[in-house]
């Protein structure tokens, strides 16, 4: 399972929570978690993206590539 499945599940379980506690099947506290793991679950997914090309190297290596 991959971070973005990971963040899916997150972002479902918060949901149904919410829509849950609009019903009153759980209380409004539950839904509040719901809406604390949505969010987790979409911070995860969407805001917590690697470099692209990774770390660049610094040093030495580029004054010689530059010569």
């Amino acid at each position: 399972m991959n971070r973005n499945q990971i963040a899916w599940w997150f972002w479902a379980v918060g949901t149904i929570l919410i829509v849950l506690s609009w019903t009153n099947v759980v209380t409004n506290t539950i839904g509040w978690c719901g809406l604390g793991l949505g969010l987790f679950g979409s911070c995860l997914g969407w805001g917590l993206r690697p470099p692209a090309n990774g770390p660049q190297p610094k040093g030495d290596d580029d004054a010689n590539r530059r010569s």
